[in-house]
């Protein structure tokens, strides 16, 4: 196997729980299976009307489709496979091999996602050995799911282990991780009994603090019963120390602030003293500032819950968490003099003793509790991911630490989205299992599945929706449709209880109800979960007791009207989500969204998982038709046309404005993991069944062989789509049997779809965008031809009708050029009755025309040329063919022109059926007081004495 090497002791035999998958024997020289790789399948829903066939029982035929595919397997078998791993052993202090890195992107050391890549990698290698049978996918995947129960087994042994005190100033300290970036750091944050300060007037807190790193507004204390009512004292807040009390949020709050930053890596000591009205901090037994002003004391706080050593209080808009070794923390109930402060940077004790409230002398030798020395009692609890305090299932590549700030609120980017990196771990792992047969995969991810149940399961609705509503720290991906799926594996129905607990209520009924209201939501955050509501109606259980229960329909219904929310009202021509960035744009809103970053490529892979799975509940032929556009679109797309053994070479967001370029790499992003996937599996919606396997659905156009197993029929797919715009495709049976085959009838034909079978032409009603149906006994060798030649049109925008992109066929177009405004473009007068926008233009090659001196090429020719999707539609005149009336192409109130109401019943039939079309829509424009009499006279003459071929 290129790359990296699987160690000997690490073989996949040893590994497997049960017997491995064996892969299927291949013909010399051929991309079809002759058998079929072993693969679980997730028992059929109820509710499902149709049904996919396993990857391994479609092998795709050279195409762009395998040319692509073919990209991704030299990567995903020559990439060095430690580096996927490097982070997980890394994490948990395991050895790494001599020479191997950390991948990089969003996969480093320091990153809060790492361990979501290897997650995608793994699904990826999993597709790679259903699709081709290749054991050096098998290999791979087989020593990735062993490396990881190394790393699982690792995690449980540390939380296993008490949590150690390390070197204080003076004595012993605890270390708090801050952000969670450090590897395997000790402790999380410290928790105080309530009422802790209740009462007090006067008071001192003092502490040593040696901070690793600073991050604003982290809190070394921080007392009270939330962010409107309490008192703290911040490591840093404008570089600077600061004391803040208050009892009615930042407008009441009342600060004494210091005058330095503190340094890193160094004990400082600092004191708050309080008496009347005077506050006085100290650094290092120097007072450095006195506020006279003061007048609030804990006693104004009331009864204080929630009081912290290395966090702030929640809720609020970002929790914070202190970075840095704290020691000797103690609490008076009066103002300390100074040079009683000072003496308190000479020994632990000082001249005082102990703080005669609490003292924390982290004296113990490890351990969750910090002992009270001052006698009352009032220990702390330490919170780490030690001490037993974590399920043993816990598998990442770093500590449980992001997990516990989301449960408190911490928004992002102190951390990003645990739940999310968890779901791609998971989502591989699963992959491993079902495609792969390892059954120790299987185990792992029961594991972390029992790990999420134990730490959702027990958290109040309030909390989980708070958490779901956060900015990117909440989003989970499709972390539902992986517990759903292994309830129905392992029968488990727990799973559905925390598949339950991840619903996005505030989301989720507004869809219920078919409320839009997704503007401005992060695209990708969602699609997946409205995907995963399907997985969860598909395994409903009335045993269940979760945290929140709608009625089973809901669930169904909820992800039909998300799905009608984008399609087509947030998309562009090659089916790319339009918006802002990564954020959802306004409903109809297209031309106005265009700019720079675009499209994100990870939210087309969960629109195509969520189209497809909606199709098994529905079979409606939309969920196909935007499956095709897509695919064809952004996906192909999405891929650079050359190979590498390092880089993925995938996109991150496609862009569609003008003269834009394309950007390929994003190894360790998201996009560059779901692009791994995409491209691994381009056979799965090709073809489905009827759950009853008495229909056959072709839905996709590409060059394939379908081994129907259920009914011992193949069927062979000849077509040069997407290269080829005479659109011809023929099906070969081999088998017989009676069945009815439906055939998908694109939404852009206009030229006609036409059937032969054994040469015969069919009589069938064969509208755009729906199936056509045909009913026989099948023999061995029949054939199935199918034409449905390209043309060429002009999409428009929504929003701004004049601004228009080119599509031939199922292809999206571009033109090649540098500029950074619109391109201006006129086809109208160039146009033949059939309306093909083609015939006003060039042909320069396969699928490539000139129009005004310029290339107009496919989407999917992926290099990094300047390109344009969009241009503006400019037709200034009335005209056909060479009679030009020159009378303005004026436009309705909804922006369409005269000539795009005229045009838009394209294809004529004849001539005589163009000349009514244009006396029709010259009525109502006169009718709406657009078009005069004499007007409409010169606009009939020069329609009827036009020359315009069929």
């Amino acid at each position: 196997m290129a790359g990296a090497a699987v160690p000997a002791a690490l073989s996949a035999t040893s590994m497997l729980g049960a017997t491995p998958a064996v892969a299927a024997p291949r013909d010399a020289g051929s991309d079809e299976l002759v058998g079929t790789v072993a693969q679980r399948s997730i028992p059929i829903p109820a509710g499902w009307s149709v049904k996919p066939f396993d990857n391994n029982q479609v092998a795709l035929h050279p195409s762009l489709f395998t040319d692509n595919r073919d990209r991704i397997h030299q990567f995903l078998l020559n990439y060095p496979i430690d580096n996927m791993l490097y982070l997980f052993r890394l994490a948990v202090g395991l050895p790494n091999p001599p020479g191997s890195s950390q991948p990089g992107g969003w996969e480093t050391s320091d990153g809060n996602l790492r361990g979501h890549y290897a997650g995608h990698f793994l699904s990826a290698l999993a597709l790679g050995y259903a699709g081709s049978g290749n054991t050096a996918f098998l290999d791979r995947a087989n020593y990735f799911v062993t490396t990881l129960a190394q790393c699982r087994d690792a995690w449980a042994a540390a939380a296993a282990q008490p949590t150690p005190r390390v070197a204080g100033k003076f004595g012993s300290a605890v270390n708090l991780t801050g952000c969670g970036k450090a590897n395997t750091g000790n402790s999380e944050h410290l928790q105080l009994p309530a009422g802790v300060v209740d009462g007090l007037t006067d008071f001192t807190v003092a502490v040593w603090v040696n901070p690793t790193a600073l991050t604003n507004n982290t809190a070394i204390f921080d007392f009270g019963t939330s962010n409107t009512s309490h008192m703290y004292l911040q490591a840093n807040s404008s570089n600077h120390p600061v004391f803040g009390i208050t009892t009615n949020g930042t407008g009441g709050l009342q600060t004494i602030a210091g005058t330095a930053q503190l340094p890193t890596g160094t004990w400082t000591h600092l004191a708050v003293t309080h008496a009347g009205n005077t506050t006085t901090l100290y650094v290092d037994g120097v007072a450095v500032n006195t506020n006279t002003g003061m007048t609030l004391s804990p006693a104004s706080l009331g009864a204080t819950t929630l009081n912290y050593i290395g966090r702030n209080q929640y809720p609020m808009g970002s929790v914070e968490f202190l970075n840095a070794k704290v020691s000797d923390f103690r609490v008076y109930d009066h103002a300390l003099a100074a040079d009683e402060v000072q003496s308190l940077t000479t020994s632990e004790g000082g001249s005082t003793g102990g703080g005669n409230v609490v003292w924390y002398r982290f004296a113990e030798t490890n351990g969750p509790t910090a002992t009270d020395s001052s006698g009352n009692g009032r220990d702390a609890h330490i919170f780490a991911p030690t001490d037993g305090q974590r399920h043993p299932g816990f598998l990442a590549a770093y500590p449980e630490t992001q997990y516990i700030r989301l449960e408190q609120l911490s928004t992002y980017s102190p951390i990003w989205a645990p739940w999310y990196t968890c779901h791609m771990i998971m989502r591989g792992l699963l992959d491993a299992y079902l495609y792969t047969g390892n059954q120790q995969a299987l185990s792992l991810v029961t594991g972390m599945a029992d790990w999420a149940q134990s730490r959702l399961t027990k958290l109040p609705r309030t909390t989980l929706d708070s958490m779901w509503k956060i900015y990117i720290a909440g989003e989970y991906n499709a972390m539902p449709e992986v517990l759903a799926e292994l309830a129905a594996v392992t029968g488990n129905t727990g799973y559905l209880e925390t598949a339950e607990c991840f619903v996005n209520t505030y989301l989720f009924d507004a869809a219920v109800a078919n409320q839009d209201t997704i503007n401005g939501e992060h695209a990708n955050q969602h699609i997946p979960q409205y995907r995963s509501y399907l997985t969860i109606y598909d395994n409903f259980s009335d045993s269940v007791q979760p945290t929140y229960r709608a009625p089973a329909e809901q669930y169904l219904t909820a992800a039909k009207n998300f799905w009608d929310m984008v399609v087509p009202h947030r998309i562009y021509v090659d089916g790319g989500m339009a918006g802002s960035g990564e954020i959802f744009g306004a409903r109809d809103v297209i031309a106005s969204t265009i700019q720079t970053s675009n499209a994100e490529t990870c939210c087309e892979y969960n629109m195509l998982k969520l189209s497809r799975n909606l199709f098994f509940h529905t079979a409606d032929p939309k969920y196909m038709q935007y499956y095709e556009r897509t695919l064809f679109g952004q996906i192909l797309a999405s891929r650079r046309n050359t190979s590498s053994n390092t880089n993925p070479n995938l996109t991150y967001f496609i862009p569609v404005n003008p003269g834009t370029t394309r950007g390929y790499g994003n190894l360790g992003t998201c996009c560059g993991g779901t692009g791994l996937e995409s491209h691994e599996k381009f056979q799965d919606s090709i073809y489905f069944a009827s759950v009853d396997d008495t229909e056959l659905y072709v839905n996709l156009y590409i060059p394939s062989t379908l081994n129907w197993a259920a009914r011992g029929i193949s069927l062979d797919q000849a077509t040069n789509f997407p290269t080829d715009p005479t659109g011809e495709t023929t099906l070969t049976v081999t088998g017989s049997g009676q069945f009815t085959l439906k055939l998908r009838v694109p939404y852009w034909v206009q030229k006609g779809f036409t059937v032969q079978i054994n040469g015969r032409t069919q009589s069938l009603d064969a509208e755009a965008g729906t199936y056509v149906s045909i009913t026989r006994t099948w023999r061995s060798g029949d054939t199935i031809d199918i034409s449905m030649p390209f043309t060429m049109r002009a999409e428009r925008a929504l929003d701004q009708p004049q601004t228009q992109a080119l599509a031939y066929g199922p292809v999206p177009m571009v033109t090649l050029s540098t500029q950074k405004t619109y391109l201006e473009r006129s086809f109208y007068a160039g146009l033949q009755l059939n309306g093909d926008v083609s015939r006003a233009m060039t042909p320069a090659g396969p699928m490539t025309f000139t129009a005004n001196g310029l290339t107009v090429r496919p989407f999917y020719i992926d290099d990094t040329t300047a390109y344009h999707v969009y241009f503006h539609r400019v037709e200034p005149t009335i005209v056909f063919g060479t009679n030009d009336t020159g009378i303005p192409n004026v436009a309705r109130e909804d922006g369409l022109t005269f000539l795009d109401v005229v045009w838009s019943s394209a294809p004529f039939k004849n001539h005589g059926q163009l000349v009514s079309t244009v006396e029709a829509a010259t009525d109502a424009f006169a009718h709406a007081g657009l078009l005069t009499s004499s007007q409409i006279t010169a606009i009939m003459q020069a329609a009827a004495h036009a020359h315009l071929l069929p």
